[in-house]
């Protein structure tokens, strides 16, 4: 790297981000490899860390660089400038669900049908890697298709979307402070749906396994309150569990707390069916048998659910309609058929008995389910005693 010409009269930010475009436009620092550290390049081009900050900052806003905390700069600089009408980007949070496979079935269905293609990103829920995800193609495509990561911290990208007038539709999840399109389940109905099958079958101590808060999973507690509230019961905070994983180990983890906190509980909402899986895991090694001493009320409807012992009753939610519809906006957008007023839509969600749930009305079941409770309880006494 060369040191600034301090006598031109061209800001000395400039000089250093025109060096390094220039560099990146002619491959000598190619797309995938990490700049040098801010402090070094700051050095060698002798010029303070603000100066240099101010350069990264321009070529990123740019599309040259990426910056990422703990790991660098990164060049993300594409020669291909041009934009492809024709192209999609699908940001989803976990592409190895089923869930999401699923919406992506329907949301391909669709792109194959009105001659699109499709570029899928799996953000793995991480914040950071959406930002770089929209970042990388922005001005490469003609819309997107986004789950938002959870605890979203990419309002400013999103703004830009809204402010570059490229298009996009969020799924599953949205956030209420933009006026975007987004396609979802009825999921306070699904809440509802679910909890309300739980009172039908005479449980009152009805616990819920969630995950990182999402709109979605905050929905579906709201439909779990409402049930309650029209049995004139008040939701326990105590038995909302949230846990740090995901999925499978989130389940298994949230339900051996669950019946060693809480041994009077007889039956659980899991907010997806994959915590529902874990959960039935975490239970079986408890000794806890489904659906004769426990219920478990499950959310999706994924191909595996009825495969699980016992199948899960949960759920349904719409999956390769979400997809459909959502492809199906985001595409009369960029065609220029729709109008500007944000439409969300809710699509309707149903409930689908299987055998993990049952009744807790006869007698031998309550009495098992009572003993079952009574064991648990004085061991966990006699692990404090000596803990």
């Amino acid at each position: 790297m060369k040191k600034i010409n301090r006598k031109n009269p061209k800001s000395l930010y400039l000089q250093v981000y025109e060096y390094l475009k220039n560099k990146i436009e002619e491959r000598e620092y190619k797309t995938g490899e990490i700049l040098p550290s801010e402090y070094k390049m700051a050095e060698d081009f002798g010029v303070s860390r603000i100066t240099m900050r101010q350069a990264l900052a321009k070529l990123q806003k740019e599309n040259y660089i990426t910056r990422k905390r703990s790991y660098g700069t990164e060049v993300i600089y594409s020669p291909q400038t041009k934009r492809d009408e024709k192209a999609i980007a699908v940001l989803v949070v976990d592409i190895t669900r089923p869930f999401f496979s699923e919406i992506v079935r329907g949301i391909q269905a669709v792109l194959d049908q009105k001659g699109y293609k499709l570029l899928l990103c799996d953000t793995k829920n991480i914040n950071e890697k959406e930002k770089e995800y929209i970042a990388k193609y922005k001005n490469l495509v003609a819309g997107f298709i986004i789950a938002p990561a959870t605890g979203n911290q990419n309002h400013t990208y999103y703004g830009q979307l809204l402010t570059e007038k490229i298009p996009f539709v969020f799924i599953d999840r949205y956030l209420s402070e933009f006026n975007v399109d987004a396609v979802v389940s009825n999921n306070v109905k699904g809440g509802y749906l679910a909890t309300r099958h739980l009172l039908e079958l005479a449980h009152r101590k009805i616990a819920v396994l969630s995950e990182p808060e999402a709109s979605s999973l905050l929905e579906r507690i709201e439909g779990y309150r409402k049930a309650l509230k029209e049995y004139g019961l008040v939701a326990d905070e105590k038995l909302i569990f949230t846990g740090k994983e995901r999925g499978f180990e989130n389940g298994y983890t949230l339900s051996q707390e669950m019946v060693k906190t809480y041994p009077d509980v007889t039956a659980v909402f899991c907010l997806n069916d994959d915590i529902a899986w874990g959960c039935l895991k975490g239970l079986c090694e408890a000794g806890i048998k489904v659906p004769e001493e426990f219920s478990v009320v499950g959310f999706d409807n994924v191909g595996f659910a009825e495969k699980l012992t016992p199948p899960l009753t949960t759920v349904n939610q719409p999956k390769f309609l979400i997809g459909e519809k959502a492809a199906e906006i985001l595409i009369n957008k960029i065609e220029g058929r729709m109008k500007a007023i944000r439409e969300l839509m809710s699509l309707p969600v149903e409930l689908v008995v299987r055998e993990s749930t049952r009744s807790l009305q006869g007698s031998s079941l309550s009495l098992r389910a009572t003993k079952r409770r009574q064991v648990i309880s004085r061991r966990n006494k006699a692990f404090l005693r000596y803990t």
